[in-house]
């Protein structure tokens, strides 16, 4: 009677659990099957807004729209969005910046981005190896690859083949060069010691090639966007041009050619990192993943704002040929150490003042 008593119990207790069971599966679904688990929330983002068009086109307005958020953009050159997230790091606005990777360097520094989790990222072996963690301490991911080239107007000066040609006669008041404190400043000097003494090591060469170099500049610009003003304007004929800025240069449909100097390319990569201190730290790894998807990588490819890191993008030569893209390039970059470039900026400010203050 006893065993009989015990068997009845545990036939109604396995029928009372059963409600609570469908109940428990049909939260489980209903949360898997949730596509806007973050609608109704807003990301901020520290980025550039260079050539902003295309950026909402192919990132800014398929993530709205598949996630349900509002992205809300607050742009500027590295500079002035770094003082700015360093000024509020006690009250941090912004859950993902977007630096160059000096900059990103520096932000390491300031403790202003933090470390990323890669588990929540579902790209991530999806692009190359190099992009994956170039500061170390997986502070930041290299979302684009760009190159720092020449290019020059083919029908008002002789052949460029070399950054000695950046010191031809013919340039002389039709040349400008990346101001010192941008991305690509300090790069100039490395390439100017590299042609001029065979090694990069040689800065005090390129300094003495620089201060030479100096009469030939009609200017030094500080964003792409002027650079681009000084070509369609023709006053212009010779410059180190950002990868990222060539298919604006191509819009003024000039007789403009780029060229692969025999020293090589300056390389580097445009990082992304969660900021420090972001209350929305999910959200900001789905941007992240978001803007290493293929989706993305291929639209900003195609568009020429940005070079893909993704291995698994395969695109049409006459597009390639405009990008920082195909094993010939890339194997013709030359990659700086930022820590080393950091630790020397306030002197080659300071040098590079003295050169243009005469």
């Amino acid at each position: 009677m006893q065993k009989k008593i015990v068997f009845l119990f545990i036939i109604v207790m396995m029928f009372s659990m059963v409600p609570f069971a469908f109940a428990t599966a049909e939260k489980e679904v209903t949360l898997e099957a949730d596509p806007m688990p973050f609608k109704g929330q807003t990301l901020n983002l520290s980025w550039w807004g260079y050539g902003m068009d295309l950026l909402d086109k192919n990132v800014v307005k398929p993530f709205e729209e598949k996630y349900g958020v509002t992205v809300v953009s607050e742009t500027g050159n590295n500079s002035a969005r770094f003082t700015k997230m360093v000024a509020r790091k006690g009250n941090p606005v912004i859950d993902v910046a977007l630096f160059a990777g000096a900059w990103a360097y520096k932000a390491t520094q300031e403790e202003i981005i933090q470390p990323y989790n890669p588990s929540l990222l579902t790209n991530l072996d999806a692009i190359m190896e190099s992009a994956k963690d170039p500061l170390g301490g997986q502070y930041a991911i290299g979302y684009t690859i760009q190159h720092l080239g020449l290019c020059y107007r083919t029908d008002k000066i002789d052949p460029i083949t070399s950054w000695r040609d950046l010191s031809n006669d013919d340039l002389k008041g039709f040349l400008t060069i990346p101001q010192i404190s941008t991305t690509y400043g300090p790069s100039i000097i490395y390439m100017l010691s590299k042609a001029w003494s065979g090694s990069f090591d040689a800065t005090d060469v390129g300094w003495q090639k620089l201060e030479e170099l100096s009469d030939n500049l009609l200017t030094a610009y500080v964003r792409s966007s002027e650079l681009n003003t000084l070509i369609l304007q023709e006053e212009v004929y010779a410059a180190p041009y950002a990868s990222f800025a060539w298919g604006n240069i191509l819009a003024s449909e000039l007789p403009i050619k780029n060229v692969i100097p025999e020293e090589g390319l300056v390389g580097s990569f445009s990082v992304i990192s969660v900021a420090a201190g972001t209350k929305n730290e999910e959200l900001a790894h789905l941007f992240i993943d978001h803007m290493l998807s293929y989706e993305v990588q291929l639209a900003e490819a195609m568009d020429l704002v940005d070079s893909p890191v993704r291995n698994d993008i395969e695109l049409p030569a006459e597009i390639a040929a405009n990008l920082t893209y195909g094993d010939e390039l890339i194997s013709n970059l030359n990659f700086f150490d930022l820590k080393e470039m950091a630790a020397v900026e306030a002197e080659w400010l300071d040098k590079w003042n003295a050169i243009f203050s005469k």
